[in-house]
């Protein structure tokens, strides 16, 4: 069953099953909600890159969060985000990050 609390405010993904979820830093979840505020909730990669009108980069993700450290090595983690947190491209991502 789908927890709503993992759900993508705009396309409705599992955020938890596509192995999405993550922190930003506070400027740039501020700049992603200003059309369509909500202080808390998730946004899946794409989603997020979409409001935002840009590919998310490692220096949106605080370092500082233990959850971005966690979910940065583990397999599960879609290449999608993996590629996004270490700055690597999807297609190169799995060689690189996950050994």
């Amino acid at each position: 069953m789908k927890d709503p609390a993992f759900e993508c405010h705009d396309c409705h993904a599992d955020t938890f099953a596509g192995m999405e979820y993550y922190m930003v830093e506070h400027d740039v979840w501020a700049k992603a909600s200003a059309a369509k505020p909500k202080k808390h909730g998730m946004l899946c990669i794409g989603c997020l890159e979409s409001r935002l009108g840009r590919q998310l980069t490692p220096a949106d993700f605080p370092t500082r969060i233990p959850l971005n450290h966690m979910i940065a090595f583990d397999p599960r983690t879609s290449d999608r985000l993996l590629s996004r947190l270490h700055g690597i491209p999807e297609a190169d991502v799995r060689k690189a990050v996950i050994r």
